[in-house]
C-alpha cells in the first residue's frame, strides 16, 4: 500500500490552481506515495479523522499568510491569501506538528511552518533586507539563485551536496530570529532563509524554493522521496 499524504489545497478561483496542485501531487506519486487534495478543514473534528486516514501531509504554496497570526504590520489585501483558507491551514499545520506526522512545506508552506510554530516572517524582502539579492521578479519570469545548505542537517542528507541552485518566487521568508525553534539548514547568499527543520520530529522540512516545478530533478525526488520514505513508517 502506498503511504497516503493529506496535500493542502488552493482556493484560488481560476484554472491555474488546479494545474498546480497537479504538479504538487505528480512528484508524490513519482516518489511512491498516494496524494489526496485536502479540502480546507476549518472543523478540528473533521481533520482529525482526515489525518487519522493519513500518514504524512504537504503544505503548498499560495498567498501571503495574514500577518496578524504572527503580530506583523498590515499588508496589501490583495497580497492576503483568502481567510477561510488561512485559517484551515494554521488549523492543519498545527495538528499536524501535534500528532508529529511526517510534514514537508514548501514555499509559503515553509512560511506557515515557521507561524505555526509560533515565529514570524519577513513580510517583504526587497524592503526589509539589506543588501537583498533578487527573490522574485514580476510576471511569471524564472529566477533563481544558488543556496548553502547546512552540513549535517537533516536537509542535506537528503540532497547529499553543500550548495545547490533553486529557483525562486518568493517575497517573504522566515525571520531568522524567530523561526519557532525550527533550526535553518539552508540560506540564500544574502542570509535569507532557504529551508528549516525540526531535527526532533520524524520529519518536518520546509523549503522556500518550488521543488515541483523542478520535477524530475534529483533534489525535488530526494525532498518527496524523503517525505513518502518518512510516512511509509
Amino acid at each position: 500500500m502506498r503511504p497516503r499524504i493529506l496535500v493542502s489545497c488552493s482556493l484560488n478561483d481560476h484554472e491555474a490552481a488546479t494545474r498546480l496542485l497537479v504538479a504538487y501531487c505528480d512528484p508524490i506519486v513519482a516518489a511512491g506515495g498516494l496524494p489526496l487534495i485536502a479540502p480546507v478543514f476549518t472543523d478540528p473534528a473533521v481533520l482529525d479523522q482526515a489525518l487519522d486516514a493519513v500518514q504524512g501531509v504537504l503544505l503548498i504554496g499560495g498567498p501571503d499568510y495574514h500577518p496578524d497570526a504572527y503580530g506583523g504590520h498590515p499588508q496589501p489585501a490583495e497580497q492576503l491569501m483568502d481567510r477561510r483558507r488561512h485559517d484551515a491551514d494554521l488549523l492543519l499545520a498545527r495538528t499536524t506538528l501535534r500528532r508529529c506526522l511526517p510534514v514537508l512545506g514548501i514555499c509559503g508552506g515553509l512560511q506557515l511552518l515557521v507561524i505555526a510554530r509560533g515565529g514570524a516572517l519577513v513580510q517583504d524582502i526587497p524592503s526589509e533586507w539589506p543588501d537583498a539579492i533578487t527573490h522574485t521578479v514580476a510576471g511569471d519570469e524564472p529566477c533563481s539563485h544558488p543556496i548553502a545548505i547546512v552540513q549535517g542537517s537533516r536537509l542535506h542528507g537528503l540532497m547529499r551536496c553543500d550548495e545547490m541552485v533553486v529557483n525562486s518566487f518568493h517575497h517573504q521568508a522566515a525571520q531568522p530570529e524567530r523561526r519557532g525553534g525550527l533550526g535553518i539548514s539552508a540560506r540564500a547568499p544574502d542570509g535569507v532563509v532557504e529551508a528549516v527543520e525540526d531535527p526532533e520530529h520524524p520529519f518536518c522540512i520546509g523549503v522556500q524554493w518550488h521543488p515541483e516545478r523542478m520535477a524530475g530533478s534529483p533534489s525535488s525526488l530526494a525532498l518527496f522521496s524523503g517525505l513518502v520514505a518518512a510516512a511509509s513508517g
